[in-house]
């Protein structure tokens, strides 16, 4: 195969591995991006941050990551603080209900990859582990 056919495959195939999942395979996904990342960060943070922090590990625009903030401050999973020194500055902190919704989130994601792996066999799991920590090396420390 050629090298415009092969990276033209790599496209499709990454696209419906993501895109392309079973409606039941979906919490693996939305750890990926969105309020459940916002959830699992802060929860793993175990702390407060500041929104630009969030922004920058989900590589996401700050208007972006006000409004799943919004959204998620609404249902009652975060609180978002002024600084009382600094009043420019907001704390975001998560909620106990935020913080269950997170873990749970978190265990239905690898409850779901528990079950792919058994079907991709260890080995298979593996390799797909090792070829994806190559494309990640690749990409973040090479001009691509």
């Amino acid at each position: 195969m050629e090298d415009s056919a092969l990276a033209l495959e790599m496209i499709k195939s990454t696209g419906k591995l993501f895109f392309g999942m079973k409606p039941s395979h979906k919490p693996i996904i939305s750890f990926l991006n969105g309020e459940m990342f916002i959830l699992d960060y802060l929860e793993r943070k175990n702390g407060t941050v500041l929104p630009g922090e969030l922004s920058s590990m989900m590589r996401d625009s700050s208007a972006r990551t006000a409004i799943a903030l919004r959204t998620l401050e609404q249902k009652g999973y975060i609180v978002r603080d002024i600084d009382k020194t600094d009043r420019r500055r907001v704390h975001v902190t998560i909620t106990d209900e935020g913080r269950k919704l997170a873990r749970d989130g978190r265990e239905a994601g690898l409850m779901k990859m528990k079950l792919i792996i058994d079907e991709l066999g260890e080995e298979d799991a593996a390799e797909f582990i090792r070829i994806t920590a190559r494309i990640i090396e690749i990409t973040t420390s090479n001009d691509i």
